[in-house]
């Protein structure tokens, strides 16, 4: 595959590699591709969690946000950081 860049990205890539911060332009683009790659799937996996969060309010799966909720949250995220428990739910982060 050969690739051809516009001056400006040629530039700032050759600068880039010179300035140490990898090794060769490969890898500068190689990283780079990664990144996005690693950027679509996070976006994606938002879109499924607000599409879940939608369908839930449309079909009436909702609780009212309280005090009281906030304070029940706060508990179980201190109690599970203590017992050195993760996040762990598909209601917002699908899987």
């Amino acid at each position: 595959m050969h690739i051809r860049f516009s001056e400006i990205d040629d530039s700032f890539i050759k600068k880039t590699v010179e300035q140490g911060f990898y090794l060769s332009e490969t890898e500068l683009v190689r990283d780079a591709v990664r990144r996005m790659r690693e950027t679509l799937k996070s976006q994606s996996h938002f879109k499924e969690a607000v599409a879940k969060g939608q369908q839930d309010i449309a079909d009436g799966k909702t609780v009212k946000f309280t005090p009281e909720l906030m304070n029940e949250i706060k508990e179980t995220a201190i109690k599970k950081a203590k017992n050195g428990e993760g996040y762990n739910s598909n209601d917002a982060i699908p899987s």
